[in-house]
């Protein structure tokens, strides 16, 4: 699987981003955490899942570990998955298949599945919730 992005993706942000601003919190350092925690989250699962393929360990170590925050204006992601130039060329095979093979469903959904897509949602809120009770307090 190439490299994939992961935003801040959850139900009432706007509000959540709302009541932070109004407590003077400082946004882009909550939201760098929340990114490099989701990247975390995926990634652990990514390792779990490609584990039992390993042959030479080529794939498993072109995992991205860079948790670095890229920003765009108000925009940020963070890079997700294997790196295509490092050794990550069979994730790709091994994600979506091939007409011979079929493709691991783990791997899958360790990028794509909705229980991460729900993990993730559920991460990113509650380390905006948890800024949000700390300036409260």
């Amino acid at each position: 699987m190439a490299r994939k992005r992961i935003g801040l993706e959850f139900e009432g942000f706007e509000e959540v981003i709302s009541r932070l601003n109004k407590l003077n919190g400082n946004i882009k350092s909550v939201t760098e955490k929340a990114l490099k925690e989701s990247q975390s989250l995926v990634n652990s699962k990514a390792k779990a899942a490609i584990e039992p393929h390993r042959l030479t360990g080529k794939t498993e170590k072109s995992l991205s570990n860079v948790s670095e925050v890229e920003w765009q204006g108000t925009t940020a992601s963070i890079k997700v998955g294997f790196n295509i130039s490092s050794g990550g060329l069979a994730s790709i095979f091994l994600t979506y298949g091939t007409p011979r093979m079929k493709k691991d469903q783990k791997l899958y959904n360790a990028f794509y599945g909705k229980s991460t897509q729900k993990e993730i949602e559920n991460t990113q809120k509650e380390i905006f919730y948890d800024a949000i009770r700390r300036l409260e307090e």
